[in-house]
């Protein structure tokens, strides 16, 4: 708990105070005075003062603000901060003053995730492969829809899929829902209706759909029937009592019906094939022999320009993905959740801060891009609100009164903090234990 509050509060720590400074630049360079900046909202708890602006930590760590002259009533107001409004500065200013808050967001979420694929890490082969259906597990809801092995997923809900990494990211957000899907099936095109089962507390969609694995050994469990018959990590599975593995899920749908019975194992080492005797044991009345399931992975190693590069498509393709999601979320067709809230990110910022520090960098990459588009959303008391008021103001050709800009910013902020409630409500669920979380979903 004291790394995962440590991991939060330096990561929202460093992301509010780029997007604070994005403000604070394009307002200094435009010759706007800046009263505050302050990271946190409420009592002022330390702080300095220097050419004119009050530095500042506050009392409540979820954001922050600058206090800008002639910008207009802000969420400073909401809590008392804000002081007397002069003449507003021309809208071209404040618009670009509003959109540098978010776009700074944009740009560090590139530049960590540039750096992320700068250091390198191992990531699994198959996400950046065909959507090519390497099993499909029984009884599944994929199986139950009707795809089979070696069908290769052409779209997801009308979404054209390239890889599995798409695929996945389709399904997870898909729990409990109807999903047209469209395959390849030796050469014909097959339509299926999947209704992905929702699982976890975050309500995330399982398939069942797994990708091709080879049946070399990567790992074995210490003391497994596998590595006490003599088996090594390399070597190749080929048959198991004379039937021919293809895959690793072979072994599994060859081993796990047969318990305690003694096994005849052919495999392939060094270009030789051997063969050797192996009784699996039984665990809750399924054969297990020992043989990890692992996807073999690589590293992830690029230059300056190619992790620039990796990065900018990695922002694009995670932009429309959120907004796919909040279409979802707005339409009803996916769960609030699958959105996680302050306690969830605390979680999460452990976990990544445990991780090594390329996970904490791409997972800070990942919060900057999303606050970077959250606070574009067209939102009273988000910077997109403040836009989308000014783009009303320009259509009208003048300003509305400040009594009705703080009204509608009083709405927002209301409207703001009963969703916070809701995500907080649904963080407290996901840590509950078992038989509670049970008894209060079911209530």
């Amino acid at each position: 708990m004291i790394v995962s509050l440590l991991a939060f509060i330096f990561v929202l720590g460093v992301l509010v105070v780029l997007h604070e400074a994005g403000h604070f630049l394009v307002a200094r360079a435009l010759g706007a005075p800046v009263e505050v900046f302050s990271v946190g909202f409420g009592r002022r708890i330390w702080g300095f003062e220097r050419g004119g602006t009050d530095y500042r930590i506050s009392l409540i760590p979820f954001g922050g603000y600058v206090r800008i002259i002639g910008l207009g009533p802000d969420e400073s107001d909401l809590v008392g901060e804000g002081g007397d409004e002069p003449e507003l500065l021309p809208r071209w200013k404040r618009a670009l003053i509003l959109l540098a808050g978010p776009v700074t967001n944009v740009v560090a979420a590139a530049a960590f995730l540039a750096l992320a694929f700068t250091i390198g890490a191992e990531t699994p082969k198959y996400l950046s492969e065909p959507p090519v259906v390497g099993w499909v597990e029984p009884e599944s809801p994929a199986r139950e829809a009707g795809i089979s092995e070696g069908d290769r997923i052409l779209t997801v809900d009308g979404r054209e899929i390239a890889d599995w990494r798409e695929l996945e990211a389709s399904i997870l957000t898909s729990g409990g829902r109807k999903i047209p899907v469209t395959a390849e099936r030796r050469g014909q095109e097959i339509e299926y209706l999947l209704t992905p089962r929702s699982v976890t507390r975050y309500g995330f969609g399982y398939s069942g759909l797994l990708p091709p694995l080879d049946s070399t050994i990567a790992r074995l469990v210490p003391g497994s029937p596998a590595a006490a018959a003599g088996l090594q990590p390399g070597d190749r599975i080929v048959s198991i009592d004379g039937e021919p593995v293809e895959q690793f899920y072979d072994l599994i749908r060859l081993v796990s019906p047969r318990p305690g019975e003694r096994l005849e194992v052919a495999f392939e080492r060094g270009g030789t094939r051997q063969t050797v005797d192996i009784v699996p044991n039984d665990e809750g009345g399924e054969g297990k022999i020992g043989i990890a399931l692992v996807f073999p992975t690589e590293l992830q190693h690029l230059g300056p320009v190619a992790a620039t590069s990796a990065a900018v498509h990695e922002c694009r393709r995670m932009t429309r993905e959120t907004f796919r999601v909040l279409g979802r979320l707005l339409s009803g067709r996916a769960s609030l959740k699958q959105v996680s809230g302050p306690l969830d990110i605390a979680r999460i910022s452990g976990e990544a801060a445990r991780a090594g520090i390329h996970s904490l960098i791409w997972f800070m990459g990942v919060i900057s891009l999303q606050l970077g588009i959250f606070n574009l959303l067209p939102i009273p008391i988000l910077d997109g609100g403040h836009l989308t008021i000014l783009a009303v103001e320009a259509g009208m050709r003048r300003d509305l009164s400040m009594r009705v800009k703080e009204r509608i910013l009083e709405i927002g902020f209301v409207a703001l903090m009963l969703l916070m409630v809701v995500v907080l409500f649904n963080d407290v669920l996901k840590v509950l234990p078992e038989n509670l979380y049970r008894m209060l979903t079911r209530s």
